[in-house]
């Protein structure tokens, strides 16, 4: 008897935003937020196409996991008439640490507040950069939340939900299994990984060691009521005859709550706390997850199929 996964979940049960909230991680989780570039009218004036009133800029870092949320907000600099003087300076543009490996500027509109996309510096040395573009041709809004660590955090939920799963001996997400067999029964199936949601197909070796389908489907019955689902054959008919070899069976079937919101609330909190001990503990090869944690997980375990 052998399981393998056809169609992984599509999502997880919880949301980076709901992990960071439980670990109470704010915007300095991972690269931290720039300080502030230095920013003035060019020297000596020039035409530039910086449209005419107050502008502020903010710079991001950007790794090869995400981009910081806006750093610090630089001082003012006016363009009174950008005939004469339409270019500003920035200068003394933050540098990152060694995971940075390039930043991004924005700006806000003349006289506005919200900070949009002015450019992308592609390398973590460069200290300066001459603005001269216009308010029309900004971009997207600066990024609000610090995704550097998401990578990190992503892959504690997935490790979180494969470890529910094992114990729990669940699916949580929708997801597709083949559950292959050596033979039919000889009284019903009882599908692993509960909750059973439908069974796409049961295919198995015949005499003649063809891969057949068992067709009509109406010669079984799927209870999906029952915990694990079961299958039968049904009312006077008889499973098909199988070769006798190994994996002769395999049942198709699509298994698990359905969405994270169906996902219960026990589970995700142990979940939860399973994320929160792996991040406290990362690089300790040697750390156990709490006898406490493992008991959350308790009250949802399948005890037989």
């Amino acid at each position: 008897m052998g399981l393998t996964i056809v169609t992984p979940p599509a999502t997880e049960p919880l949301t980076v935003a709901e992990v960071r909230s439980h670990l109470r991680l704010d915007t300095s989780a991972g690269e931290v937020a720039p300080t502030a570039p230095t920013v003035a009218l060019i020297a000596p004036p020039a035409a530039g196409n910086v449209d005419n009133g107050a502008h502020r800029y903010r710079v991001t870092f950007v790794t090869s996991d995400g981009e910081t949320d806006g750093g610090t907000i630089s001082d003012i600099v006016t363009v009174a008439d950008k005939t004469v003087n339409g270019k500003v300076t920035v200068s003394a543009i933050p540098l990152g640490g060694a995971a940075v490996t390039s930043r991004k500027l924005y700006r806000t509109v003349a006289g506005g507040s919200n900070y949009l996309f002015l450019a992308t510096i592609a390398d973590n040395t460069t200290t300066t950069y001459t603005d001269n573009i216009a308010d029309a041709g900004l971009g997207v809004a600066c990024p609000t939340t610090n995704t550097t660590e998401d990578p990190t955090l992503n892959a504690l939920i997935k490790v979180a939900r494969q470890y529910a799963e094992t114990v729990t001996r669940r699916a949580l997400i929708t997801q597709t299994w083949d559950w292959v067999l050596d033979a039919f029964p000889k009284d019903d199936f009882e599908v692993p990984l509960p909750t059973l949601q439908s069974v796409t197909h049961i295919k198995y070796y015949d005499t003649n060691g063809i891969l057949t389908e068992w067709l009509p489907v109406t010669e079984y019955s799927v209870d999906i009521n029952s915990e694990p689902g079961r299958i039968s054959p049904a009312y006077q008919v008889v499973y098909p005859t199988a070769r006798v070899i190994n994996n002769a069976v395999t049942v198709r079937f699509i298994a698990g709550y359905g969405a994270a919101a169906a996902v219960p609330q026990g589970i995700k909190l142990a979940m939860l706390e399973t994320v929160a001990f792996l991040y406290v503990n990362r690089g300790v090869v040697a750390a156990e997850l709490p006898p406490a944690i493992d008991m959350l997980f308790w009250p949802f375990r399948v005890l037989t199929w």
